[in-house]
């Protein structure tokens, strides 16, 4: 038996902290046992040695048979570290302790959970929280929590909860829409069991067709992407992530003892995991509710079809399409045609399609069946406000069928059409905004982790040597060499140590230049007034090589030919404290901190994701060629983006890279600076 069967499956149960009295949670806890009707055996133990609740009781841990796979501790803190040695003596598996009052509190609780840890991992115990609220599992039937009056559904949601209380929402919410879970874990402080190796167990479980996480914060988040990865290539993972702002993250600090990352990173490593990211409690659990309604139909692509007899309600959805990265393509001028032959004169047969309330219901079947046949269309939005006739729901459910592409609905006010879509297997939402983002749910568990592959990385000799012992930041010239070992192209420059030969420079690359000062502790050259631009002769030159050797007492300056006109970009990464190598695409120079247009993933990353950087924010209109610049092409800096990661991945001490600005303009990317720093050691 692994460690999380004896969670999940166990033979055996031992019960501390049981009290004869109704108000106190220990009582609770066995009572849920004894509803939940759980066939193996109960240990409660108890001083007094009397029954309670019909079970006999057992007077210390120390006369419980050795080998129990399960002990449930609810207990005042003070006296749960007895308890764990004593468990940890009888050979116990595994203990899930709900007391509170370790970690979440203060550093002497850190360092009572630390002693819990030593105490079990010596005696081979696996403990799940401290500070959570159990554990269920459908098959078992076993109700380990708090919770009582638990929904009973079949269902195969795993879920895992970071929050004790949220994970009583998830439970409610879950059965109020007629959804059963078959595993729950409340993890609270993770001493030792943490959300990674849970998911890992669910991907695995054939009794969970889809996880369901609550997060606050992960220790090992490239462990956690690695399971979530493995999960989401065989069932949705569907996570919502707590401690995004800052007063978030002080709540989740006190609430688990754990420090949260940053969201932005968070959001780059659930992408890369192929996760479905809810961003609030009701589109977490409309996504969970789309996928297993569902079933396996997922759309091929992020484009769907806006399908009405309520035209207002259509806009919102349409727009809410777009907001959500969704595309709404026009239908080609064949389909509209076939449209025109099907609906009234005044239906509207771009798309959003509106069939009109004077549609011939007769009608219906096959004009949806134009707009799902569609190649650039891969799903649909159904909307119906008032219009309770049943070919709406059966034609659109019929084409969804016959098509494979799947279909969400938002309806008001028609019981009958919303009755057919749901036993048709179409999920209903209650508005126009939460139906399209149900679907982009679909679209987001179909596309699967990423698959991104580090190449290797051969560096000049004199480089390797330097990433080996530098500390900081390493010298601009050697920054340079590193960087264009991985395929980043610099601009010509040349480094001199007076202003003559800043002239002599100057001469040789031609004007106009630009000079610039070079210094190991001068990290941002332009916010230190070390660089000047667009120098067209010696003095010029002279003048600002003088300046920068004098007043910032930079022992050299390079003089740079100019590039330009172009895009200014940053691309950069750095090493995450979380899930380590993170690769950044943004506005660069002296945009990147006023627009803070920042796209991030994890690495190794793929050309489909580097391109798909490209794409995002403000730098698909600034790529596109503003103010009669050249559209740029992708190549150089998809290249670029995984030249970053491959270099981030193969040296372990690097800890930040920022090549900024690479001007980017028509086929070429071109760096005009780079910083590199490098850590105490590998991590």
């Amino acid at each position: 038996m692994s460690a999380l069967d004896a969670l999940f499956a166990p033979r055996s149960i031992v019960v501390l902290g049981v009290s004869r009295n109704p108000t106190k949670l220990g009582f609770r806890l066995l009572q849920n046992l004894r509803d939940g009707a759980y066939g193996g055996t109960i240990f409660p133990v108890n001083p007094s040695g009397e029954a309670i609740l019909g079970c006999a009781t057992v007077r210390t841990v120390e006369a419980l048979p050795e080998g129990i796979d399960l002990a449930l501790v609810s207990l005042p803190a003070s006296a749960v570290p007895d308890a764990v040695r004593a468990l940890a003596a009888r050979r116990a598996r595994a203990a899930v302790i709900l007391s509170s009052g370790f970690g979440e509190v203060d550093a002497g609780g850190r360092d009572a959970e630390r002693e819990l840890l030593g105490v079990a991992r010596a005696a081979g115990l696996r403990l799940v929280g401290p500070n959570c609220m159990g554990v269920y599992s459908a098959p078992a039937r076993l109700n380990g929590t708090y919770f009582w009056d638990l929904p009973r559904l079949a269902g195969g949601i795993g879920v895992v909860s970071q929050s004790g209380a949220y994970g009583g929402l998830i439970f409610r919410h879950l059965g109020g829409r007629g959804l059963g879970v078959a595993r729950f874990l409340s993890i609270g402080n993770q001493a030792d069991v943490g959300v990674a190796e849970v998911v890992e167990y669910l991907a695995d479980d054939p009794a969970t067709t889809l996880v369901a996480c609550f997060i606050e914060a992960l220790r090992d988040g490239r462990r956690f992407v690695e399971a979530a990865a493995r999960a989401a290539g065989a069932k949705p993972v569907v996570v919502l992530k707590g401690g995004r702002s800052e007063a978030g993250r002080r709540a989740a600090g006190s609430h688990t003892g754990a420090l949260a990352g940053a969201y932005d990173v968070y959001r780059a490593a659930f992408r890369h995991a192929g996760v479905v990211l809810a961003e609030e409690t009701e589109e977490f659990f409309d996504a969970i509710e789309a996928l297993v309604v569902s079933g396996p139909r997922r759309p091929a692509a992020p484009a769907i079809a806006v399908i009405t007899v309520s035209g207002g309600p259509s806009v919102v959805a349409a727009d809410a399409a777009e907001r959500a990265g969704l595309d709404v393509p026009a239908l080609d001028p064949s389909a509209r045609h076939a449209l025109r032959a099907l609906l009234p004169s005044f239906a509207a047969v771009g798309n959003p399609v509106d069939l009109t309330p004077q549609v011939e219901p007769a009608r219906i079947a096959a004009a949806v069946r134009v707009v799902l046949d569609q190649p650039a269309v891969a799903g649909a939005v159904a909307v119906n406000v008032g219009l309770d006739f049943p070919e709406f729901a059966d034609g659109l459910v019929a084409a969804s069928r016959a098509t494979g592409k799947p279909l969400v609905a938002f309806t008001a006010d028609a019981p009958g059409i919303t009755a057919r879509f749901t036993a048709g297997g179409v999920p209903v939402l209650p508005s126009p905004e939460r139906a399209v983002r149900a679907w982009r749910a679909l679209w987001l568990a179909g596309r699967g982790p990423v698959r991104g592959v580090a190449r290797p990385v051969a560096l000049p000799a004199d480089v390797e040597q330097a990433l080996a012992h530098v500390r900081g930041p390493l010298p601009y010239a050697l920054a340079r060499r590193a960087l264009e070992a991985v395929g980043i192209v610099f601009c010509r420059e040349i480094l001199v140590t007076t202003a003559e030969d800043a002239i002599a420079a100057a001469a040789t690359l031609g004007y106009p230049v630009v000079v610039k000062a070079d210094a190991p502790a001068l990290t941002h050259k332009t916010e230190a007034g070390g660089v000047r631009l667009g120098l067209r002769d010696p003095a010029g030159v002279r003048a600002a090589a003088e300046d920068l050797l004098a007043r910032l007492g930079a022992p050299r300056v390079i003089v740079q030919e100019m590039v330009g006109p172009g895009v200014e970009v940053l691309v950069g990464g750095r090493r995450d404290e979380t899930f380590g190598p993170v690769v950044a695409l943004g506005a660069g120079g002296i945009l990147t901190e006023v627009v803070r247009d920042v796209s991030l993933r994890l690495a190794p990353l793929d050309a489909g994701e580097a391109r798909a950087m490209l794409r995002e924010g403000v730098r698909a209109r600034l790529l596109a060629g503003p103010r009669g610049l050249p559209a740029v092409d992708d190549a150089p800096l998809v290249g670029a983006v995984l030249a970053v990661a491959d270099l981030l991945m193969a040296v372990p001490r690097i800890v930040e890279i920022d090549v900024n600005p690479l001007l980017a303009a028509g086929g070429a990317a071109v760096a005009v600076d780079a910083l590199v720093v490098l850590g105490e050691h590998g991590g």
